[in-house]
């Protein structure tokens, strides 16, 4: 009878090689977007008004800044974390204090001193980037094996 050539493509292990690979620039983007939010916080120039506390000179943020770090690793800066949903392939960065909403959106009484949602759009576009590079590597290796 006639020769029968099969050839084989296995879908689900390229999908899983695109997820691993989409996966990798969502823990990047987001540990980015959380290390963002700390240099905002921690980073002049703030511009707001200057008050002492036990003896120390603090600058405040102005309405429309990032918040002023002036706990440091103890305060809001250092209470910023990931957590991953790697089904979802979804990062969030959380802040865990009783005020990092407050701060982040205003309150009554308090301007919004905005710092997670600046921190993503500076590095949206990166992450967008990143994750585009990691997937097409991903499909390019497949292709080649």
């Amino acid at each position: 009878g006639p020769d029968l050539m099969a050839v084989n493509f296995d879908y689900v292990e390229l999908l899983w090689a695109i997820r691993e690979a989409a996966m990798r620039g969502v823990v990047r983007g987001t540990e980015g977007v959380r290390n963002e939010a700390v240099l905002l916080i921690m980073n002049p120039p703030k511009t707001g008004r200057i008050y002492r506390r036990r003896g120390v000179e603090h600058q405040a943020s102005a309405p429309g800044e990032a918040p002023a770090s002036d706990h440091g690793a103890s305060g809001l800066a250092g209470r910023i974390r990931t957590s991953y949903n790697i089904a979802g392939l979804a990062g969030t960065v959380i802040a865990s204090t009783d005020y990092a909403a407050a701060l982040e959106y205003g309150t009554q009484r308090i301007e919004p001193r905005p710092y997670m949602r600046p921190a993503l759009a500076n590095r949206r576009e990166a992450i967008e980037a990143d994750i585009q590079r990691e997937v097409a590597r991903a499909i390019r290796k497949f292709r080649t094996v």
